[in-house]
């Protein structure tokens, strides 16, 4: 054998290592895709909890869970002199804050059900493992608390029967209440659905993008809300000085 044929042959063996290396590499994703993935996502105490299942375990995704402190590795003991305790800076220490839960308005909610639901249309009927809600109308005015949950019971009746033909539900727990007694009202809800890698690829963004202006307009709202009340708070201690 020539040189030229050793070397065109260690070229066509390379090339068909190279070329199955990739099949594999094509096989293995191809196979991560279609694996069903769980994701389970729950609004309950004003607080937002998002986590993924796979194989059969559960991994949190929002809020991420706090690490634990590693505890400092005991030193041996060595004859050194006695030193003076350092002052610890101010502020050094910060308290943490605590999240302030979400105060959606009704519009609200059902715009963000409805970005939900729009992102999964265009996959057929799809199985829901779970799908919780509790909603409980209040406010200051009986009238207003009486309205709203008749918005609310109409509205959950017009979303009946297209859900119905998008999913198919195996456990689901849905009810409706008013609470005259206080003026904020209650949400809880929870739904878990099994969907391919690449379908949640495609439903996260378009569900994303819709939920995140949501999430915007909502902080703008409550950022008014909070500027007008210390407007009127300064009127009234104004008020209160004069007289």
């Amino acid at each position: 054998m020539t040189f030229v044929q050793i070397l065109l042959l260690i070229l066509k063996i390379l090339g068909f290592t190279i070329l199955g290396v990739l099949g594999l590499v094509l096989l293995v994703l191809l196979f991560l895709l279609l694996i069903p993935i769980g994701a389970d996502a729950e609004y309950i105490g004003g607080q937002f909890k998002l986590s993924a299942k796979a194989c059969g375990i559960l991994i949190q995704l929002f809020p991420k869970k706090e690490k634990k402190e590693k505890k400092p590795k005991e030193k041996k003991e060595r004859k050194k002199k006695e030193k003076k305790p350092k002052k610890e800076k101010e502020g050094k220490e910060k308290k943490k804050k605590e999240k302030e839960p979400l105060d959606l308005t009704k519009e609200e909610i059902f715009e963000l059900i409805k970005k939900v639901l729009g992102s999964l249309k265009r996959f057929g009927q799809l199985t829901v493992d779970r799908f919780l809600l509790h909603y409980t109308a209040a406010g200051k005015d009986p009238a207003d608390t009486a309205t709203t949950l008749a918005y609310v019971n109409a509205s959950l009746c017009a979303l009946e029967p297209i859900c119905s033909r998008q999913f198919r539900v195996k456990d689901y727990d849905v009810w409706t209440d008013c609470d005259f007694t206080t003026d904020k009202m209650k949400l809880d809800a929870a739904v878990c659905i099994t969907l391919r890698l690449w379908q949640f690829g495609r439903v996260g963004v378009s569900a994303a993008v819709g939920i995140l202006g949501i999430l915007i307009r909502h902080k703008r709202r409550k950022r008014k809300e909070k500027r007008l009340a210390k407007r009127a708070a300064r009127r009234e201690a104004g008020i209160k000085t004069e007289e």
